[in-house]
Formats: C-alpha cells, structure tokens, sequence
C-alpha cells in the first residue's frame, strides 16, 4: 500500500507518527523525539523537517535553544486538559502547599513533636509559596530564569512580601496578628499564581483547528 505524502513530500503517517509521539510524551527535547523515532526507521533529516513544519504550523510548540524548559512541547487543546496535565502542576502544587501551611498553623498544636510539622509547613508559607509564586507570574516559563534563580528569587520576594505585608497591616485595626497575616499573604499567593496560569495557558492552550 502506497503511503500518501504531504505538500512536503513527506509520508502523511510520519507526520502524525511524530505528532502522536508528541502528544504521548507531554515534554521532549527534540534530540528524545528523534531518539524513539529512529527506532521506527524514520530518518533524522525527516523527523527534524516534520517537527519544523509543525511548530510553523502551531501544533507544536518549540521552545529558544538551551531554555530550561524543554526545547518541545505538544500544546493542550483546552483549558480542561490544561489544568489537568502536568503541565499545571506548579499551580495544584503551590495550592497544596499554601493549604497545608494555613492547616497546619491553625489546627496542629504548640505541642512537641507535633509543632514540628507545623514549623515545617508553616516555614515554606513563609520564605517560599509567596515569592515563587510572584516570581512565576512574571517568569511563566523557564526561557530566561534557570531553576536556581527561581529558586533564590522565590526566598527574597517571599521575605519582601512578608516585611511588606506586615507593614501595611501595621496601619490597620487588626494588626499584625496571625490570622491578618495568614490571609493577607494567602490572597497574594493565589492571585499571583492565577496570574501565572493564566499567561501559560495563554500561550500552550491550542484549541482544535486554531492556528
């Protein structure tokens, strides 16, 4: 059976091979995608011309050369399954932690051993989830901050915010008392990182038939 080529004069069942495998493998480098294709008898020269034509085409997308993301990424086709991939995996993590940090600062008692828990999620409320993610809602992507810089930018915004909001809570009746706190640092987290997704669901959320 003759295989039916493309406007490339590439086979039509190599495209979708190199699309399907895309898709399977939430992220690749395009070095992993011609990796597994070899395998199938695909030339290099091919799946590289295929891949090309498909990031032009908006079916994939390819990221700068040498960015900490990795260099290729099959797009989401809905909100839905955005949220649902890993892809957002950042925002159900940052959500989870925020969670546990509130939780446990106000159920767990000032009883050892227990208190220890308490300080350990309580302490990553506090120097980490504020700043990492502020800092992801001006970085959504890994293009131009490795993951040591988002991490020593996280701690220092996350420190601000914390002197930041103290301060202006200082001018109000409440005080700054811990459930004021909790709250105020708790509505910067979320917005923040709603922000985040946002700008990243915006650019990897490809509704079928866009271009």
């Amino acid at each position: 059976m003759a295989l039916k080529n493309g406007d490339n004069g590439v086979p039509e069942t190599v495209r979708q091979l190199v699309l399907e495998t895309l898709h399977s493998r939430r992220f690749n480098t395009v070095r992993d995608v011609v990796r597994v294709l070899e395998v199938s008898g695909i030339k290099q020269g091919v799946i590289l011309k295929v891949i090309q034509d498909l990031a032009r085409e908006g079916k994939v997308i390819l990221n700068l050369p040498g960015a900490a993301d990795d260099a290729v990424m099959a797009p989401v086709t809905s909100l839905k399954q955005y949220l649902g991939s890993k892809l957002a995996v950042d925002l159900w993590l940052t959500i989870l932690l925020l969670f546990l940090g509130i939780t446990t600062t106000f159920l767990i008692p000032n009883v050892f051993p227990l208190v220890i828990v308490r300080w350990i999620f309580a302490g990553i409320f506090l120097v980490f989830i504020p700043g990492f993610a502020f800092v992801r809602s001006l970085y959504p992507f890994d293009r131009f901050i490795d993951y040591w810089e988002r991490l020593a930018l996280s701690i220092g915004l996350s420190i601000a915010l914390d002197i930041l909001v103290a301060f202006a809570l200082n001018f109000t009746p409440w005080g700054i008392t811990l459930f004021p706190t909790a709250a105020g640092l708790s509505l910067i987290t979320l917005a923040a990182i709603l922000i985040a997704t946002y700008r990243r669901a915006r650019i990897l959320v490809k509704p079928e038939g866009s271009k």
